[in-house]
């Protein structure tokens, strides 16, 4: 898919949807707190129930409210998680496009987005990797979200690295990359060093990089992924025309698995380009280890 096809797909989708059904803003009514058990193969008694909150693509601008993101940490928080993920695009800043890009790295984004979630925290900690439009937006916005969220809230980030977890006597890896779209993504890099029986749950923005751990034959039990919004605007019986993945529609939202890898992308809580979502609501996901 060129950038060309997506945004002219994008277009066509947003134009549709709001001749269609079932248009609306993402407004903190809306949000839809997801609840999913994931069995997991040879899960260690005192690691059963563990469970994992999961905020995506939060896209802090001018067209997603610090009110519709602190309220999906609220959600969050009410399900009282054990460790808290967060898998990227905090910010919209640069959208990229056929050759150029639209809007720019703006502090008060990231600002505002981590002050709205200030309040989250949770036993085993908040850990984050970076999504494609943090990167989009320059060094500045990595390094501005990396230390605004370090300082708000003890994130932890897991730029191509895992941290070992422990939890009743027991313990896993949790695991990190930078987005798959960018030259410094590196699973082996992050896999490095993991025992060969522990439990690994890898944080990705990207689903598709599902294809790098098929082609490297490294095991992984879980990914937790957002990116793709769900669609954002999916048409009745058609769905999503195009979506931003090597896969086609098979990573575009729920749990998905392949053999005994298991994946879950979440629809998000922001919206990118215009503020309405199509039969796709924003998402506040929490995973309960089994």
């Amino acid at each position: 898919m060129t950038r060309r096809d997506f945004l002219k797909y994008s277009v066509r989708g947003l134009v549709a949807a709001t001749v269609g059904t079932g248009v609306f803003n993402a407004t903190a009514a809306q949000i839809e707190l997801v609840r999913v058990p994931v069995k997991i193969r040879n899960l260690p008694v005192s690691l059963q129930g563990l469970k994992i909150g999961l905020l995506t693509d939060l896209h802090s601008s001018s067209i997603v409210s610090s009110r519709l993101i602190k309220a999906s940490g609220d959600l969050l928080l009410s399900e009282k998680p054990d460790l808290i993920v967060m898998t990227g695009d905090f910010v919209s800043g640069a959208t990229k496009f056929l050759s150029g890009s639209i809007g720019q790295f703006k502090r008060e984004h990231v600002t505002r987005c981590a002050e709205a979630l200030a309040h989250l925290k949770a036993p085993l900690g908040i850990y984050g990797v970076l999504g494609n439009h943090d990167f989009w937006s320059g060094a500045e916005s990595v390094e501005t979200i990396c230390e605004t969220f370090t300082r708000q809230m003890g994130t932890v980030w897991l730029r191509n690295r895992s941290v070992t977890l422990n939890r009743g006597g027991a313990s896993f890896r949790l695991l990190g990359v930078d987005d798959y779209w960018e030259e410094s993504c590196s699973l082996s890099a992050a896999c490095r060093g993991i025992e060969a029986d522990s439990i690994r749950i890898l944080l990705s923005h990207n689903p598709d990089i599902n294809d790098d751990i098929s082609l490297s034959g490294k095991r992984i039990d879980l990914v937790l992924s957002g990116h793709t919004h769900g669609g954002q605007i999916v048409m009745p019986i058609v769905g999503q025309p195009v979506m931003p993945s090597k896969f086609g529609q098979k990573y575009r939202a729920g749990l998905v698995r392949d053999g005994d890898r298991q994946t879950y992308i979440s629809r998000g809580v922001g919206c990118l380009l215009a503020p309405i979502r199509l039969n796709c609501p924003p998402e506040v996901t929490v995973l309960t280890l089994t």
